[in-house]
C-alpha cells in the first residue's frame, strides 16, 4: 500500500510541476508580480516540490510509526 501511494504522489507531483513549468513560460513576457499566470505557474511548481517531498517521506515516516513485534508471545 505503501508503495502504490508514493508511486501517485510521484506521479501527480511530475503532472502538477509539469503544468506550472508550462504555465510559467507562457507567461514569462512581463516578469512581475502583477502576473497573475506566472504567479500560478511558480505556485504549481512550489505545490508539486512538496507533494513529491511528501511521496517520498509519507512512507518512511509510516515505517517508523509501526510497533515493533513482540519475540515470544504466549497466547
Amino acid at each position: 500500500m505503501n508503495k502504490e501511494m508514493s508511486r501517485m504522489l510521484k506521479w501527480v507531483a511530475m503532472v502538477v510541476i509539469a503544468a506550472g513549468i508550462i504555465c510559467c513560460i507562457m507567461n514569462l513576457s512581463q516578469f512581475n508580480d502583477r502576473n497573475l499566470g506566472l504567479m500560478v505557474g511558480i505556485g504549481f511548481l512550489v505545490g508539486g516540490s512538496q507533494i513529491l517531498l511528501f511521496g517520498v517521506i509519507a512512507p518512511l515516516m509510516q515505517r517508523n510509526q509501526e510497533p515493533s513485534q513482540p519475540a515470544n508471545e504466549t497466547a
